[in-house]
């Protein structure tokens, strides 16, 4: 709709500012070596010097082992070589301008065209890494079953780090709460029955509660800007708890032993970029402590049907997932966020205090909304 078209317009005017101070580079995804091509083409009527010396060059290329990691020498026909070169770093590739190549030159300066080399180029060595649509390809092949025990989180987390994202391929799944700019804001982008993938808008200083995963793996890799993850050791729970989550699964209250942080750790563009949680390692929360937005991506598998709720003076609960609704699906918005949406899903502290006066378990108020539906292969 026209009145959809112009809030996602306020929407991008707010990422095109923070896009402004975009730090990542394609390169900084891979190992930082430096590749050198330099191409060297004979006089006509001096072919077979140049061979003779271009031998002896290659030779002594292939035995360099200081600064360098790899060696190829490209032979397209008689009187023309192309030495490939990949180096540490620049300030090796640097050295071996000053020293050796420039020895090769002179060597090679009385039969070579102009006494020059025909052409030199280098660059950083460009890694493999995933645009926004080989990622999802991947994570439909290798994220299959019904429980984190199935995955093999160190591969799909190694994959996840590889994703370089680029505004134009995620920037349809930026939706912020147009009622309250402080609410960070969960964005569907592609779901089945092994996972489902979201992204997340953080405002500046916003943060998620403290809450588990139940059955489910949790990646999570930054898109833009920084936030921080906090895992706290899976605490105790009361009996209390455990016996009112047999009877009401998802509204169960209760207490929790001190919550206790394990591990702390900044996802930044120009830093580590992704982290793994399950029950077995930690509970946690993410925060944007910064003054900026941020966004990260984040795969739950299987995706999230229920999850218990920290806090930190010691209460827990559990609802069903089912009772949040998304800001945007597929790239829309849905119509279900509304004012009094909570991310979180937090029930209120009223009915929090009732319960502990000894009322019936709390079962959250807020309707479900329709089944959601399992979005299209990207």
């Amino acid at each position: 709709t026209m009145q959809d078209s112009d809030e996602r317009s306020e929407d991008m005017k707010v990422d095109v500012v923070h896009c402004a101070g975009h730090k990542r580079k394609l390169c900084s995804l891979g190992t930082g070596e430096v590749v050198h091509v330099l191409n060297f083409r004979a006089h006509p009527d001096k072919t077979q010097e140049f061979e003779r010396i271009a031998q002896r060059l290659a030779h002594c290329f292939y035995h360099m082992e200081s600064g360098i990691s790899d060696v190829r020498v490209c032979h397209p026909k008689c009187g023309e070589v192309c030495f490939v070169l990949t180096f540490l770093s620049k300030s090796d590739l640097e050295r071996f301008q000053a020293g050796p190549e420039r020895d090769a030159t002179e060597a090679l300066k009385s039969c070579i065209e102009g006494g020059i080399p025909s052409f030199a180029v280098s660059g950083t060595l460009m890694p493999d890494t995933h645009t926004f649509s080989s990622l999802l390809t991947f994570l439909k092949a290798n994220i299959k079953g019904s429980n984190y025990n199935a995955h093999d989180c160190e591969v799909v987390k190694r994959e996840m780090a590889k994703w370089f994202p680029r505004k134009e391929e995620y920037e349809r799944y930026v939706y912020w709460d147009p009622a309250d700019p402080t609410k960070y804001t969960r964005n569907l982008v592609f779901a089945n029955e092994h996972m489902d993938v979201l992204l997340m808008c953080w405002p500046p200083h916003s943060k998620s509660a403290i809450h588990g995963h139940e059955d489910s793996s949790c990646w999570v890799v930054l898109v833009e800007g920084e936030v921080h993850e906090i895992q706290y050791n899976v605490p105790k729970l009361d009996k209390k708890f455990i016996e009112t989550q047999m009877k009401n699964p998802t509204g169960a209250i209760g207490r929790c032993s001190k919550l206790r942080v394990i591990h702390e750790v900044k996802l930044s563009e120009d830093g580590l970029t992704n982290t793994y949680a399950n029950d077995d390692i930690a509970v946690h929360r993410i925060e944007n402590r910064s003054d900026r937005p941020a966004f990260t991506l984040h795969v739950y598998a299987p995706g999230l049907r229920k999850m218990k709720i920290f806090k930190d003076s010691g209460e827990v609960f559990v609802y069903s997932v089912a009772s949040i609704p998304y800001m945007s699906e597929h790239g829309s918005r849905t119509g279900r966020w509304g004012k009094d949406t909570d991310p979180d899903g937090i029930l209120d502290i009223e009915a929090w205090n009732k319960n502990q006066l000894g009322s019936s378990p709390v079962i959250s108020s807020m309707p479900n909304p329709p089944d959601m539906e399992v979005g299209p292969s990207i």
